[in-house]
């Protein structure tokens, strides 16, 4: 029987398609948590491929987790060096190479501590995040986000400069900052738009009222593609209750 060369195609490209889908399986919960010990800082590494991540203070460890998967790829993993007093943490998304067959869920609920100096960086592909980072001891804090929404809010009580790198692609990035701390945002952006209400705008820099006399400066660098930045000032506010 003689089969056509668009029907090979077909097939073949049916099998590939089978072959990169994962399975959607049971809903499953975990709680997962990384010690503080003797520790004097932090570098911890957020990985999530797709789904919605939440972050915020809040941890009696150095790190305490919830993570909500149906895809069992999808566990995250755990991985840690250490250099010197300070700890280096990676929690990253297991293999994301798949494509889901029905309806995935992925949600991230991360609580860290406030007290230890800490470096951040979340590297999140596509979907939600929320990151609350007020009254974390942040040293610096670098986010790279793929397509989706993101929130981060840094508009609590700083004690020292903080240097914020944000790269973003395709979505929307709404930054709360101090508007008591001096801020200075400068932004490189693609096809999109900026809304800075409160903000004195020079070229692509953008800074609020407290800049000029503030001895401590919160600077924020942002790149971002196809989407839009809204740029807030907010006052203190009480934190959540975990």
């Amino acid at each position: 029987m003689f089969i056509s060369k668009a029907l090979w195609g077909t097939v073949i490209l049916s099998l590939l398609w089978l072959n990169a889908c994962v399975r959607v399986g049971e809903f499953q919960e975990e709680t997962r948590s990384f010690p503080m010990e003797d520790h004097s800082a932090a570098a911890v590494f957020l990985k999530m491929g797709t789904g919605e991540l939440r972050v915020q203070a809040g941890a009696r460890e150095l790190l305490e987790g919830i993570f909500s998967f149906n895809v069992e790829e999808w566990r995250p993993e755990f991985e840690h060096t250490i250099q010197g007093d300070t700890v280096l943490l990676t929690v990253r998304q297991g293999d994301v190479s798949g494509i889901p067959m029905g309806k995935s869920k992925n949600r991230w609920d991360i609580y860290l501590n406030e007290k230890l100096p800490l470096d951040l960086k979340v590297d999140f592909g596509a979907g939600e995040s929320r990151l609350d980072l007020r009254g974390l001891n942040l040293r610096s804090l670098e986010i790279d986000m793929g397509i989706g929404d993101l929130t981060v809010d840094l508009s609590g009580e700083h004690d020292q400069d903080l240097h914020v790198l944000i790269d973003g692609g395709v979505g929307s990035a709404t930054v709360y900052l101090p508007e008591d701390i001096g801020v200075k945002v400068y932004v490189d952006k693609g096809i999109g738009s900026v809304d800075a209400r409160g903000f004195t705008k020079r070229g692509d820099v953008y800074t609020n009222d407290a800049y000029e006399d503030s001895e401590i400066t919160l600077s924020v660098d942002i790149d971002t593609g196809i989407g839009s930045i809204d740029l807030k000032l907010k006052g203190h506010l009480p934190l959540p209750a975990r």
